[in-house]
């Protein structure tokens, strides 16, 4: 007995026997004679069934404008009201970043958040499922002080860093630390467009990033722009705190430089970004693949802590779709 599990059971072994050779298409069901003498017969709902499987998923990213205001819900009316939650994470995909406010702070609550509306969390450097930054005597970098910290993707030293990030304010009785986003895949379509062949050696020269303790390590070598297969900006790595010194035989060191230090330059103009405040239990999402956040400076004698959570930001994609019953 056969038994229907929906899986591909035949195996191209000859392209030639499968090209088409004639197609008849009626309201009713579309036949297919291929050239090795076979005859399909799909029915027009299964032709429509499996347009919508091939083109699911597919977006256009909002790049933001200079007068750019991130999208804000409360946590309790994201948590009740699905209408509005599908809102705000079909606008977190759009635009990268979403702010909930009033998130709970006692246990461990970025974590159940997340548990909460099904994303998985990735777990962190050097195995950990969360990491809390505030100031500390012995800073292990910048994020550990009181200064400003400048726009950054987070974990850059990994192959492939977490495309989804989650920042929570646990505690914040400091004055000033702004958050500020920036729209990485808007500066680099403009950089693109001003400076081609600077943008292209930013896609093409691998450059490492280096995050470690006293025993372990993360290192890795990657371009920080990455392109899909139609050419379009589809990642992002950017940390100047982690960056390390291109070899000196890359015969193209002096051009990635100055292609670097203009990048730099426009991710810092202040018509690239957008800020705002968190108090206590207050959150953002980011998709960390596209958006640099950063930081102004605070008052040392207040306490902050701000706690960083994973995900991949795929399954953010995946919520939306089982809300809104998108799944051919």
């Amino acid at each position: 007995m056969l038994i229907e599990i929906g899986e591909r059971r035949v195996m191209i072994t000859s392209p030639d026997e499968w090209t088409p050779t004639s197609v008849n298409q009626t309201d009713a069901m579309t036949t297919v004679t291929w050239a090795s003498g076979h005859v399909s017969t799909y029915e027009s709902g299964f032709i429509s069934l499996m347009e919508a499987k091939a083109h699911r998923r597919q977006w256009v990213p909002t790049l933001w404008d200079g007068t750019h205001t991130v999208a804000e819900i409360n946590h309790d009316h994201f948590m009740t009201d699905t209408d509005a939650r599908i809102a705000a994470l079909v606008r977190y995909r759009a635009e990268g970043v979403l702010v909930l406010r009033g998130v709970p702070t006692s246990g461990t609550p970025s974590e159940d958040f997340l548990d909460s509306i099904r994303i998985p969390i990735w777990e962190g450097p050097f195995g950990l499922r969360s990491i809390d930054t505030q100031v500390q005597a012995t800073a292990y970098n910048v994020a550990e002080t009181a200064e400003a910290l400048p726009p950054h993707t987070d974990l850059a030293g990994y192959q492939w860093p977490p495309s989804g990030q989650m920042l929570h304010m646990l505690i914040n009785e400091a004055a000033g630390g702004d958050s500020l986003v920036v729209d990485g895949w808007r500066v680099l379509t403009e950089f693109r467009a001003d400076e081609p062949t600077m943008f292209e050696t930013l896609t093409q020269v691998a450059v490492a990033h280096r995050i470690f303790s006293e025993d372990r390590e993360t290192y890795a070598r990657a371009p920080l722009v990455r392109l899909d297969t139609s050419g379009e900006i589809n990642g992002f790595r950017f940390s100047n705190q982690t960056l390390q010194p291109l070899p000196l035989d890359e015969p193209r060191l002096a051009e990635w430089y100055r292609a670097y230090t203009e990048l730099t330059r426009r991710i810092c103009m202040p018509t690239q970004s957008a800020t705002f405040r968190l108090a206590t239990g207050d959150a953002y999402l980011t998709h960390a693949h596209r958006v640099l956040h950063a930081r102004t400076a605070f008052s040392a004698n207040g306490e902050r802590c701000i706690r960083d959570v994973y995900f991949e930001f795929d399954h953010v994609l995946a919520e939306i779709d089982r809300l809104t019953g998108d799944n051919p």
